[in-house]
């Protein structure tokens, strides 16, 4: 069991905190035995296991008896310091990032988040992406990272099942959609199309802005409609997460699955 802060490993485990460095590394951190559940479930190969065995509850134990992935055991206090919760349960996994591009993108139904700057918002996204079965997210250059370890958190194993692309700049998207033939479709708070009557045919990308600016203009121009949920009861908008849930199961609904 490593007990130095010192020590090679725990440096580079310390590093992930920081974007560059998950990006240099390839690599990010689920932490909790749920998440590597989760992660594991969905096929997903992971580069290393992080433990601290007295932290570990009997369930945890049990699980991590039955798999057979290198792991590095650390005392309780290292693990503090290299998760990001604030009382951790003694399992961490690492996992590569993804080799996905947006031409790898298939299917009939994608989300594209522009400028969603809160962790939450874009862990619920992936969540919500996956329930409904969306074939990709793609993440544009601003919008939060989708490696960090608020947001896998928010993502509740969304991360592991929906095909990610981030840093994606907005005219690559605008070019890829119109080469891959996919309907940019916008979610605007006011004056689009009533989301529950607009036509969800062939292959559509939903793009979800920042609340405080919504979509970028670039992407924003080359969008053929904009859908709007009504709100009778005056508030101006909706949290930008919830919003795009709503019209993701509107979708599956138009298209009767």
């Amino acid at each position: 069991m490593i007990t130095s802060r010192q020590h090679p490993e725990v440096k580079e485990l310390l590093k992930l905190s920081q974007r560059k460095h998950r990006l240099r590394q390839g690599q990010f951190l689920a932490e909790g035995l749920r998440l590597v559940e989760d992660g594991l479930a969905a096929g997903w190969i992971p580069v290393k296991l992080v433990v601290s065995p007295p932290l570990l509850s009997k369930r945890a134990a049990a699980a991590l008896a039955q798999w057979d992935y290198p792991r590095l055991e650390l005392a309780p206090e290292l693990m503090a310091l290299t998760c990001d919760t604030e009382t951790s349960q003694g399992v961490m996994a690492l996992f590569p990032l993804p080799e996905c591009n947006l031409d790898s993108i298939r299917g009939e139904l994608v989300l594209v988040l522009d400028g969603i700057s809160d962790p939450g918002n874009a862990g619920t996204l992936l969540r919500s992406g996956a329930a409904v079965g969306v074939s990709g997210l793609i993440a544009t250059a601003g919008t939060a990272d989708l490696s960090s370890p608020k947001v896998v958190r928010a993502s509740m194993g969304g991360v592991f099942r929906v095909p990610w692309v981030m840093d994606a700049e907005p005219d690559q998207v605008v070019s890829w959609a119109k080469t891959e033939g996919w309907q940019l479709v916008t979610l605007e708070p006011r004056g689009g199309i009533p989301y529950h009557r607009f036509a969800y045919k062939d292959k559509l990308a939903l793009v979800v802005g920042s609340e405080a600016d919504g979509v970028g203009t670039e992407i924003a121009s080359a969008c053929s409609a904009a859908v709007t949920i009504p709100m009778p009861g005056g508030l101006e908008s909706l949290n930008a997460a919830i919003a795009a849930t709503l019209v993701l199961y509107q979708v599956l609904i138009y298209r009767g699955l």
